[in-house]
């Protein structure tokens, strides 16, 4: 009896050690909505949607060994990241964006403007 139970308990801690959740970061994820706030004097509604079309085409990989990867229309890169308390997402010690509520925020900022491109995890 003593030998099952020690057993039991082997089982029990084997199977709760080898259990873990996976991060909900770590998949692919996918251009949801993009936000593109050009200043009217300096742009025209062309250029607005020819950049919307463009961030719609960026894809982030995001894998257990915390590697970043970052592909748009002509630019890959890829790095390694961190994830702060309150959801900054950080490489090179530098924002990158923001993990609220399930989806990827972005921001750029540039003499035009503020693009703003959310992702969500592709399923």
């Amino acid at each position: 009896m003593k030998s099952k139970f020690l057993l039991f308990i082997g089982l029990t801690f084997a199977l709760c050690a080898c259990h873990h959740k996976a991060d909900p970061l770590f998949g692919t994820w996918t251009v949801d909505k993009v936000n593109v706030q050009f200043d009217e004097q300096r742009s025209t509604p062309e250029l607005v949607k020819q950049i919307g079309e463009m961030e719609r085409q960026n894809v982030i990989s995001i894998t257990a060994d915390s590697t970043l990867t970052f592909k748009g229309m002509d630019t890959e890169w890829q790095d390694k990241m961190s994830l702060r308390s309150d959801g900054t997402l950080i490489c090179h010690d530098e924002s990158i964006g923001i993990w609220k509520d399930g989806c990827i925020t972005m921001q750029t900022t540039s003499p035009l403007g503020e693009v703003v491109v959310r992702y969500k995890k592709a399923k």
